[in-house]
């Protein structure tokens, strides 16, 4: 094998690669060439070290990254002597027990059971252990999953217990690995906390590891979790040979289980280690470099390090505020188009960026009614989530009763022990009798082959089924909705699953999209309604791959492009409500911005509202406070600023607006209403409201809105039809 060459790597990189010995902490700020740095070092302690390559374990967290770095390695030694442990922490410990299972009384050709597999043993588990203070099985294997990934036994809970509940779910814990185990089965935390704890209950085993591995490499460190970090100091305690690479600042996975105490404390745990800063940025501009390091300076759980790029300038990043969360929307979608029109980025090259998987509705509906493509990456579209699918089923059973199909959906949800044979005798019974499936739902209960307590809860579903589908005429989309809510207890039932808030935020959005509906159609809009949810669901058309690309905060990790907006930047979104009490929180979301951020390589926008739609009631928002954080002669300002008096106007009194393509213009002083005296600014009344000041006025007809700043409730957008609105006169 030749000589590596170092050439390609600047000092910093090169003096990380050459340093063989000992422990060693590479802190790799964003776009500084980590993936580089790891895949060099490999092939340094290969040819010039003549290591074997059975000696060298490198470990990451993605299949897509391990590939990556054997493919590198590859190229830099040839295939030959590429290292055959370069893999991910799970398929690592899945070979290491294949080997050593019968030390921990598996045997070596246990199955790997997947989250669904695994669900359904935890469901298995509390159905046969009718425990008082059980969860739900999402809840408890969830936690489950958690206490695995803190290296914590059934014992260990039972032991920290404090209420009822938590002991229950230390039963649940025991009784599922009893399970597991009778099954020859591990699920995906069992691969870590078995390894650990075949390393720690089996020395000779460790051993034989330990002699095994003479130079360990972990990348992404910042993102183990606790039982990671016990095995990975458990396999070097004797070498010593420990490379961890990793970036503090981009630690940003601690709800599910990653601890950034592993990389900053790293120093204590080894004190002799050396510490190497790769600080040059490849990426982003000098503007966006900048922007970034001044928020996340504001963290302290962090090692200093100063990130610079020898790349251009670049343009100041652009800060817009709308007044409301579609007028952002149409901002963002607007400013994507007039990129691509002026060749500046192709859409392929352009990534919107959001707090919460909520916020992609309205972007992808501008998105849609430009028809312009776009990909959602890691989630999935709106209206195709199940708590919403399962809500908009409702809505299709109530304007449509003979909709077999959505009825059968919601008979499960929220469950009601209607199952399947139940379903199957109705529907044969239905057939004879010549009904529609919810007619012989109201009828259940008169049938012999139906126990008498299904049949009288198939039949109060049917009959209040039966009363709200004749009242759609009469109620908003927004008002059906509620009614489903409150009927079903859906909220309740989404509690009982481990992603709870999101759904629930996921629930808030669609009121707000219902809200947004009944703003422009009034009452009775219920088939027009879910006609638009129709043709939006169908939209596949234009979501090619070369599309412009959707994603949340926490999936843009690994990534860059060209062009990066970060919608949503208010406070209680962005930074989230949840981490108001929590200085830890509160630094992983600022984290979270970091990430963002320095996606970018050429031009950053940072977008929010002054008002936007939250749990189905509008409700103004303030700005982050991350944008504070921000040198502002970083920053060009567009929009309406935050907190600001009613929106500026152009110099003919009109008001722009992006709406469906091109801007629109709206006469701000047209007499609306008919009585001649409602204007921007003026002060008027509400019967429910109270007294508040016009904002804005937008459309004519019968379908003109105004936008309100109520004293009492905030900013409301209203129908004027509708509203009742009286001036205020004096």
């Amino acid at each position: 094998m030749d000589a590596i060459t170092l050439d390609d790597l600047n000092p910093a990189q090169r003096e990380a690669v050459l340093a063989v010995e000992g422990p060693l902490l590479i802190l790799a700020g964003a776009g500084s060439g980590k993936t580089r740095v790891l895949t060099y070092r490999i092939a340094y302690l290969l040819a010039e070290h003549k290591l074997r390559p059975g000696q060298v374990l490198a470990v990451t967290f993605t299949n897509k990254a391990a590939n990556e770095m054997r493919e590198r390695v590859a190229r830099l030694v040839g295939a030959g002597l590429a290292p055959r442990w370069i893999a991910t922490f799970h398929s690592f410990c899945a070979r290491i027990l294949r080997q050593e299972a019968e030390c921990l009384g598996y045997r070596g050709n246990f199955a790997v059971f997947d989250e669904n597999d695994a669900l359904a043993v935890a469901r298995e588990i509390i159905a046969a252990a009718d425990l008082a203070h059980a969860p739900t099985a999402e809840l408890a294997y969830a936690q489950i999953e958690q206490a695995k990934n803190e290296a914590l036994w059934p014992s260990d809970l039972v032991r920290t217990a404090s209420n009822p509940r938590q002991l229950a779910v230390a039963e649940i814990y025991r009784r599922y690995q009893e399970r597991m185990q009778s099954l020859n089965a591990l699920d995906f935390g069992d691969l870590l906390i078995l390894t650990y704890r075949l390393f720690a209950e089996h020395p000779e085993a460790l051993a034989r590891w330990q002699e095994r591995f003479t130079h360990i490499l972990v990348d992404e460190y910042q993102d183990t979790n606790r039982a990671q970090y016990y095995l990975v100091r458990a396999l070097a305690g004797k070498s010593l040979n420990l490379c961890v690479v990793g970036d503090e600042d981009q630690s940003i996975y601690r709800w599910r289980g990653a601890d950034i105490r592993n990389i900053l404390d790293f120093e204590r745990d080894f004190p002799n280690a050396r510490v190497f800063k790769l600080e040059q940025n490849y990426r982003s501009t000098k503007t966006i470099l900048a922007a970034a390091q001044t928020v996340v300076r504001n963290n302290r759980n962090r090692k200093p390090k100063e990130l610079w790029t020898t790349n251009e300038v670049g343009e100041p990043i652009t800060y817009y505020t709308g007044f409301s969360e579609r007028e952002e929307a149409e901002f963002i979608v607007s400013e994507i188009q007039r990129l691509g029109a002026s060749g500046r980025a192709a859409l392929n090259e352009i990534v919107v960026f959001y707090r919460v998987n909520a916020q992609s509705r309205p972007l992808e509906e501008a998105l849609v009614r430009r028809r312009i493509p776009y990909r959602l990456v890691g989630g999935l579209r709106f209206y195709d989530r199940r708590e919403i699918k399962d809500l908009v089923a409702y809505l299709r059973v109530i304007a449509n009763p003979a909709d077999e199909l959505s009825l059968e959906r919601i008979l499960g949800v929220p469950p009601r022990g209607i199952g399947a044979r139940t379903i199957e005798t109705l529907k044969a019974h239905a057939g004879r009798r010549g009904i529609s499936f919810l007619e012989a739902l109201g009828e259940a209960e008169s049938l012999s082959e139906i126990a008498l307590s299904i049949g009288k809860k198939a039949s109060a579903f049917y009959q209040w089924m039966r009363e709200l589908a004749v009242r759609p005429s009469a109620m908003t989309v927004r008002e059906v909705l509620e009614e489903v809510l409150a009927g079903t207890e859906f909220l309740t039932h989404l509690d009982g699953m481990p992603d709870a808030s999101a759904r629930r935020e996921n629930v808030g959005e669609l009121l707000s999209a219902a809200a947004t509906f009944d703003a422009a159609h009034g009452a009775g809009g219920l088939v027009q309604f879910l006609e638009s949810v129709a043709l939006l669901s169908e939209s596949d058309e234009v979501r090619g791959q070369g599309g412009v690309s959707l994603m949340t905060l926490h999936t843009s990790k690994g990534l860059e492009y060209p062009v990066a907006f970060i919608a949503g930047m208010e406070e209680g979104l962005f930074p989230h409500s949840r981490s108001q009490d929590s200085e830890p929180e509160l630094e992983e979301e600022r984290r979270l911005l970091y990430v963002g951020m320095t996606r970018a390589r050429k031009l950053l926008y940072l977008t929010n509202a002054r008002s936007r739609e939250i749990y189905g009631s509008r409700q103004e928002a303030r700005p982050s406070r991350f944008l504070l954080e921000i040198d502002p002669a970083l920053i060009r300002r567009l929009g309406e600023p935050a907190q600001s008096q009613p929106p500026p106007t152009s110099t003919n009194g009109t008001y722009v607006d992006y709406r469906d393509g091109d801007p629109v213009f709206d006469d701000a002083d047209e007499d609306q209403t008919g009585n001649g005296m409602l204007r921007v600014g003026s002060r008027v009344s509400h019967p429910s409201f109270g007294a508040g000041r016009v904002r804005r006025l937008e459309g004519r007809g019968e379908s003109a809105k105004a936008w309100v700043d109520f004293e009492r409730v905030g900013v409301k957008l209203l129908v004027l039809k509708y509203a009742k609105l009286r001036p205020i006169v004096g």
